[in-house]
């Protein structure tokens, strides 16, 4: 996916690819329609994702989109990656600064 992609088609590949297929949400028994833009990955009243969730995130975004993100710790996480449309408004800044450089 090295190819300059929309937020939509940037958000809905996180959101399906990543986080419901790739966390394998439907056997805990959250659907699809659950995980929304504003759905929060790290806290309780969200899906309340642990560390080992937040590094697979991670690494898929990073794989998936061709992407290396410097120094990702919690203040990374917090900033850019707490709900599914901030981590993509994120993958699609560093998308467009990848094509700049």
């Amino acid at each position: 996916m090295n190819i300059l992609k929309s937020y939509t088609e940037i958000a809905n590949h996180i959101r399906i690819k990543i986080i419901h297929e790739g966390l394998e949400l439907e056997e805990l028994g959250i659907e699809i329609e659950e995980v929304t833009d504003d759905t929060l990955l790290f806290e309780e009243t969200g899906l309340n994702l642990d560390s080992i969730d937040a590094l697979d995130i991670i690494s898929s975004v990073q794989r998936d989109f061709g992407l290396t993100f410097p120094e990702v710790n919690h203040d990374f996480m917090i900033e850019n990656c707490a709900s599914v449309g901030l981590l993509a408004k994120t993958v699609q800044k560093f998308c467009e600064q990848k094509v700049v450089l």
